[in-house]
């Protein structure tokens, strides 16, 4: 086929070609230069920068930051470059936005200001009330080129809730900077993060009258998600800061110097929870014990009480995000965020005489400990602590509504608890993880073949952290989203895989194993080739090939550890005979676990299938080990038992 020009449409080509390298002939150099050096981008920041000013005001230390960002558009107007929140709340308030986009003109850049920059509130399905608050700059021009530009002002309330500061974005960036300026009577402690390529450079010095401390990083590329990343903080390049102490009007100043400091800070918080025991609370934690209880039975049935009876609703609301509700309060509204459940527990508890504990931790999203951190920004939750005559302790978390007295809640494993015994004391005890024996699934199975269907019955317990997740699934669903959600946790074989009954028992008795039984039919499963017939009996094959990539640098995360065991029990056809069983395997190195082993015993065939996963987070050095593992376990999966008719 052939393609003819007109004169006219020739004219127009060699007009648009001229016109486009006119166009480049007339882009910055700044673009030119970094088009070059970020081929695959579409937008790098050219500069992120962070001052903080703190000053001394009677007896009170103050904090304010200037914050000034610029991106340029590698490429024509992209989503997510040309459009930017800034994120305030009651602690960080923002102040003073100015924005605009630098549109190249020939020779020069040309500033148009952004206009009509309004406030609006932030919208968060999983939280009741929240006080975070935003700015929207959608940033018009976003052409090959062109510059976005943008500053602002953060005042926070309480020094106590500076934090940290990431290098990294979610664009590369050229160049970044972090100031810290302070008077001479102001004590930092700060620590840099995640740098392991020096990349982070420091230095001290006094300008001013004022004592800066300077962190700055060029050429950094952006943070990149992977599937099942843990949260920035674990890889991200960051300094961690925090305010210890200052001279004030009337002497020292203690602010975050140590544990003791945050200890007595946080006590402040839940004073105004404190209160006598209300006759009506008491009277209805009595009536739910017995007199022949065991202590730690009556605090089985108030926890459990509390999981199942209080509605957890996340608040952030000022200070109301850090300060609980009374324990009447919370008992007569039956709602509440985390504080607030830890305050009824604590509350019902004393109401009967036992004595717990508040409880302040961080779940697994934060990766700081209190013993190198004493900072707020270690924790972002709050729990209550039991510990019995034998110094067991109980970590009650009331908004994990299926967790069992003797469990943690799967988030807080590993992390450090700052339990607050008292007034005037205080206990950093750690989280213990659990083992993987603990969350097991034990599924049997017995199957039998009907031409060229796989045909099963299966009884499976669920323990631990697997019967939470089920549990979860499995409570409160309609009838169709229950069965849905049955067969995930079933499924077997093929996408043919069909479940045909099942019923769900002991789902609301929290310290038995949960238990599905159920039938199954998979069509189209067995092979037939002449006399023999072929058999997978690897019916679930958990991490199927799931191999991590070799250019991965980022961990993976898990929610918990644990264990499957199946047993699948294959009734031989009667006229057929076993022509071949695949050999056994074993793995017993790393952090994935897995045996296989194949028997014959009078008229059956039975796989007994074993697979532990034992890390909660697998850093980058583990990968090959995994690798390695999932190679193993899935060329194992692939083989399959050979029947022969006689």
């Amino acid at each position: 086929m052939e393609f003819l020009l007109s004169k006219r449409n020739a004219c127009l080509i060699v007009a648009w070609v001229i016109c486009g390298l006119s166009l480049i002939q007339a882009q910055p150099a700044i673009w030119k230069e970094m088009r070059e050096k970020y081929p695959d981008e579409n937008a790098i920041f050219l500069n992120r920068n962070k001052t903080v000013t703190i000053s001394v005001e009677g007896d009170s230390v103050k904090a304010i930051a200037q914050l000034d960002e610029r991106i340029l558009f590698l490429k024509d107007r992209l989503a997510n470059a040309s459009d930017m929140r800034i994120f305030g709340s009651h602690f960080q308030e923002i102040e003073n936005v100015q924005a605009s986009t630098q549109v190249w003109d020939k020779s020069k850049y040309k500033n148009i200001p952004l206009t009509g920059l309004t406030r609006q509130q932030e919208d968060d399905a999983s939280v009741f009330y929240d006080d975070s608050y935003f700015y929207h700059m959608s940033f018009p021009a976003g052409h090959a080129g062109n510059q976005a530009q943008w500053t602002y002002t953060e005042k926070y309330r309480d020094v106590r809730f500076m934090s940290s500061f990431y290098f990294q974005d979610y664009l590369p960036q050229v160049k970044g900077s972090f100031i810290i300026r302070a008077p001479k009577g102001v004590a930092l402690e700060w620590r840099v993060m995640n740098d392991p390529l020096k990349q982070i450079q420091f230095k001290e010095y006094e300008k001013n009258g004022l004592l800066h401390y300077e962190w700055t990083a060029e050429n950094l590329q952006a943070h990149k998600y992977e599937e099942s990343s843990p949260k920035l903080a674990y890889y991200s390049p960051l300094v961690v800061y925090r305010v210890t102490k200052a001279i004030g009007k009337s002497g020292p100043l203690t602010l975050l110097a140590d544990l003791n400091s945050l200890h007595k800070w946080y006590m402040e918080m839940i004073r105004p929870a404190e209160e006598a025991p209300a006759t009506e609370l008491t009277s209805f934690v009595q009536s739910l014990i017995s007199e022949r209880d065991t202590e730690l039975e009556k605090v089985r049935k108030v926890f459990y009480w509390i999981q199942d009876n209080i509605r957890y609703i996340a608040f952030e609301d000022g200070m109301r995000g850090f300060v609980p509700h009374k324990p009447s309060y919370v008992f007569e509204k039956r709602y509440g965020d985390c504080k607030d459940m830890a305050s009824l527990i604590v509350g019902m508890l004393r109401s009967i005489g036992i004595t717990s504990h508040y409880t302040w931790i961080g779940t697994r999203d934060i990766p700081y400990r209190y013993t190198e951190i004493p900072s707020p920004i270690v924790d972002n939750h709050m729990i209550a602590t039991y510990i019995d005559e034998r110094k067991q302790y109980y970590f009650l978390d009331g908004t994990s509504n299926h967790t069992p007295l003797s469990f943690p809640s799967a988030m807080i494993q590993g992390k450090e608890a700052f339990i607050a015994m008292d007034a005037d004391s205080f206990e950093i005890k750690e989280v213990p993880v659990l083992l993987p024996s603990l969350n097991n699934k034990e599924d049997t199975i017995v199957l039998s073949i009907d031409k060229n269907t796989l045909v099963g019955t299966g009884k499976a317990y669920f323990t631990g952290y697997q019967k939470i997740s089920a549990s979860y699934d499995f409570n409160k669903a309609v009838a169709q989203r229950e069965k849905e959600n049955v067969q995930q946790w079933v499924k077997k074989g093929s996408n043919k895989f069909i479940l045909d009954k099942y019923e769900i028992k002991q789902l609301s008795e929290k310290d038995k194993p949960l238990v599905l039984n159920y039938e199954f039919h998979v069509s189209d499963y067995i092979t037939q080739v002449g006399s023999e017939t072929y058999v997978n009996l690897n019916l679930e094959k958990a991490f199927y090939n799931q191999i991590i990539k070799s250019d991965r640098k980022i961990p993976l995360e898990r929610e918990y550890n644990f264990t499957i065991h199946a047993i699948y029990q294959l009734q031989i056809p009667e006229g057929f005979g076993v022509e071949y069983l695949p050999a056994n395997i074993n793995h017993t190195e790393g952090p994935l676990n897995f045996s296989l082993k194949y028997t014959r015993q009078g008229s059956q065939l039975i796989l007994n299938s074993d697979l532990t996963c034992n890390t909660l987070l697998l850093v980058p050095d583990q990968f090959e080990e995994w690798n390695t593992a999932i190679r193993k376990l899935s060329n194992a999966y692939k083989e399959s038992i050979i029947l022969k008719r006689m």
